[in-house]
């Protein structure tokens, strides 16, 4: 005998199976039934239609219904979905947050709550595998919890994780790849993880979504011809591993057979007939023992919950392609070739979008649905705080910036708040911690005397932080400046979705489109925080915050002291040339400003006299 729990084929002697029901009611209500039921027993000869109802009982749901009925036959047109898993609802075009082991960077637990943007957070796993076995995998199951999330202390009716072996927004070479494993970066360096391996950290920790393992070079470009087939053939066969159900029936109740829901990461470079390839690979009917292998799937796609498209990998390889220019026309025709051959009614998810123009330009001309949040996460590391929104406000002449760059000393005294200036009259509302501050409740409040609590309200608004204020924690080296950034980005950010996901609907298209022109006619855009790009920095917002944060940074850590002797000894030298040197234009000495002069320093730092 054998029940199916969860979606999960599990064997037990002891429970008698309830023919009249399939015998009645035919397969497809048996299959419905498996669905909604926490447990139904199948019989030895009903094992093989009780094993199909296993691997295709996905617990993933995409609604594709409030789309534009007008692009319903395009594949690549902008949408609107509802991905739900659980009891957890996720409106598309939307939003994924990023971590490091687990934990939002800069963010507490509370702060996490506080952030309502924040409803679904990717795990990169490589930063757990100092351990063999990883600690995560180790956790004893609570209730009915998936074992990351309660590792991870994330509620699992408010958050959905997903997980992948590597972090999609870190760029550093790596050791090439081979034929049995791939390699990721942890703390202790490089390791090797084998597709049994990922495989068998996956299903005790069993999250929501799981990546599939991918051969994505992070070597330097270009990359041949043959190497560009071994990353297609690598990946299906990786997939198809994840995929394959478990060869033995006798699972125990927590054991999972395979993940649940698997997103595929698309390969193929950046090459656009070898993209095609590995989506007709995808979706090509396997026959002999490639078929037996994902029974009773008949295809990958099948299997397949998701794609997922990694920018860093692709930005890299189009370094190696002479004649391509890694602009927004490439990435819609790579991106193209990927999904032509599939289907459209599952989630697209790109990771490490460099910036707000980028993420229209795919929801437009891909039909993405879903964005990590990196580029805002690393804005706020920066002390970069966003403001912008879509539709894009109102303005006068002139284009505005993504954001304040508040390591910047013009804001010294500025006593505004961070979404306010003298343009937007009321200021755009941000409902996050730094714009909206969280008032504590009374109830919650501890009075040490009765003077703590005199003339106290928790009822009334607090006046939100200004930029002087972050200004001023920045650049004290406070921790909370970059928490309230990281908390205002991401929420703007969210917010920023949440405008397109009300024009793309109810045959608004056309408007979208305009709103996405005047978005770009009213924000500069400036984000890429590289040097591929050119131009002035001290006009990119993020290259002068990237630069004032790695100045701040000097004055932390070992060499500190010397580095501000050195540093003041500069600037001394500095003035007393530019004095001597006006002295010497006054007396009308020969050479005047054109002699070089030169102030001598003793040891200890100081001039030289005489």
């Amino acid at each position: 005998m054998f029940f199916i729990e969860d979606g999960l084929v599990i064997q037990d002697p002891g429970l008698q199976w309830q023919q009249d029901f399939f015998d009645s009611h035919g397969p497809a209500a048996f299959f419905r039934l498996s669905l909604r039921a926490s447990r139904i027993e199948v019989d030895q000869d009903n094992f093989h239609l009780a094993k199909k109802i296993s691997i295709m009982s996905s617990s993933i749901s995409f609604d594709l219904s409030s789309s534009d009925p007008s692009l319903n036959d395009s594949k690549f047109g902008p949408r609107v979905a509802k991905l739900l898993i659980r009891n957890i609802v996720i409106d598309t075009p939307g939003i994924l947050a990023c971590t490091s082991r687990g934990v939002v960077p800069h963010l507490s637990r509370d702060n996490v709550t506080r952030t309502k943007g924040i409803r679904w957070i990717h795990v990169p796993f490589e930063s757990f595998l100092e351990h063999k076995p990883p600690v995560p995998t180790l956790q004893p199951q609570q209730g009915q919890s998936p074992r990351i999330n309660s590792f991870l202390r994330f509620s699992e009716d408010e958050y959905l994780l997903s997980v992948s072996l590597r972090d999609p927004g870190d760029g550093r070479e790596m050791p090439a790849n081979t034929n049995t494993f791939v390699t990721a970066n942890c703390i202790r360096g490089v390791r090797k993880v084998t597709p049994n391996d990922w495989r068998s950290y996956m299903i005790p920790c069993n999250p929501d979504i799981v990546f599939s393992l991918s051969d994505l070079p992070l070597t330097p470009p270009p990359y041949s011809q043959k190497r560009l087939t071994k990353s297609i053939e690598r990946s299906a066969l990786w997939l198809a591993d994840i995929l394959r159900p478990s060869e033995s029936i006798s699972d125990t109740r927590n054991t999972r057979s395979k993940p649940s829901n698997v997103f595929v990461q698309m390969a193929g470079s950046a090459s656009a007939p070898a993209r095609s390839a590995f989506a007709g690979s995808l979706v090509e009917i396997l026959h002999g023992q490639e078929a037996i292998g994902i029974q009773p799937l008949k295809c990958l796609d099948e299997g397949v919950a998701g794609y997922v498209f990694d920018m860093v990998p692709l930005r890299l390889a189009l370094k190696g392609v002479g004649d391509v220019s890694p602009d927004s026309l490439t990435f819609k025709s790579l991106f193209q070739a990927s999904l032509l051959a599939l289907p459209q009614n599952k989630p697209r998810l790109v990771t490490s979008v460099r910036g707000p123009h980028e993420a229209l330009r795919l929801i437009r001309d891909v039909g993405i649905d879903l964005f990590d949040t990196h580029w805002a996460q690393q804005a706020a590391n920066f002390g970069v705080a966003l403001d912008f929104s879509f539709p894009a406000p109102s303005t006068g002449s002139g284009k505005r910036d993504l954001g304040h760059n508040l390591y910047d000393t013009m804001y010294t005294r500025d006593f505004t708040s961070i979404m306010e200036t003298r343009d937007t009259i009321p200021p755009t509302s941000c409902l996050c911690a730094a714009c909206s501050p969280y008032s504590t409740p009374s109830s919650e409040t501890i009075s040490h005397s009765s003077v703590d609590g005199h003339g106290m309200n928790s009822d009334s608004p607090n006046p939100p932080y200004t930029k002087a204020f972050l200004h001023h924690l920045l650049h004290t080296h406070e921790m909370s400046a970059h928490s309230l950034l990281a908390m205002h980005n991401i929420t703007v950010m969210d917010a920023f979705f949440a405008g397109i996901r009300d024009l793309i609907p109810q045959n608004k298209t056309s408007l979208f489109q305009a709103e996405i022109q005047r978005f770009f006619e009213t924000y500069t855009e400036d984000t890429d925080m590289d040097d591929t790009t050119g131009g002035d920095e001290s006009s990119n917002v993020f290259k002068a915050g990237e630069k004032a944060w790695a100045e701040v940074e000097l004055l932390r850590g070992k060499g500190r002291l010397t580095r501000e002797s050195e540093k003041a000894k500069a600037e001394s030298a500095a003035a007393a040339n530019e004095v001597l040197r006006k002295e010497m234009e006054e007396k009308g000495a020969e050479g005047g400003s054109k002699a070089a002069l030169t102030v001598p320093l003793a040891p200890d730092g100081d001039i030289v006299v005489g």
